[in-house]
């Protein structure tokens, strides 16, 4: 090799051995961080998905918005378009820009159908209405809301009311009460 080779040589080997250094010092781990991982034990089998706080939202048949949101959610791969929930809690943003808020410890959503089943601690909330009862269902085709099981309701300036079944038609704005029974239905109006 020539002086000049060899100068070259070594210029090149030290911007190596520089370049290298440099590489390692920026992205070698000087300060070890111990990440604390949260360990998730879920109950689950192949059949089975499982998932945790859940949103879907959309537009109903009558073309009001919605927001259904759970913090558990599973559905079976057989029935994927029946989804059973927990903690639910839904909003209905209707046409004529009233709000319609209905929660639940559970539930049912059918994806295709777009019809959901609240069950157990049903309170539904609209306007200066509010309605207990152990079930709702929101039937999407037929644009109805059906309460039944201890159905109470109340309203601050209208008065309450009991039935074993309460029945909203979104499209007609009608609200038709009955009972299983011979007993009647209890109204309460103020005035």
């Amino acid at each position: 090799m020539t002086g000049r080779k060899k100068k070259l040589f070594l210029i090149q080997l030290t911007i190596f051995l520089v370049a290298s250094a440099l590489l390692y010092n920026t992205y070698r781990d000087t300060n070890e961080v111990e990440e604390d991982f949260e360990k998730i034990e879920i109950e689950s089998s192949p059949d089975t998905n499982f998932f945790k706080d859940i949103e879907y939202s959309g537009f109903d048949f009558n073309g009001n918005r919605y927001v259904l949101k759970a913090k558990e959610a599973e559905f079976k791969t057989k029935e994927p378009e029946l989804i059973s929930m927990k903690n639910l809690s839904a909003k209905f943003y209707l046409k004529d820009n009233t709000i319609l808020t209905v929660t639940s410890d559970n539930g049912l959503y059918n994806n295709v159908t777009l019809d959901i089943d609240f069950k157990e601690n049903v309170k539904a909330d609209y306007q200066t209405y509010t309605l207990f009862s152990d079930s709702l269902s929101y039937s999407n085709s037929n644009g109805k809301l059906i309460s039944t099981g201890n159905v109470q309701g109340n309203s601050v300036d209208k008065g309450e009311f009991s039935a074993d079944n309460v029945e909203y038609n979104f499209k007609n704005k009608t609200l038709n009460f009955s009972m299983f029974s011979k007993d009647r239905v209890n109204v309460k109006i103020k005035n």
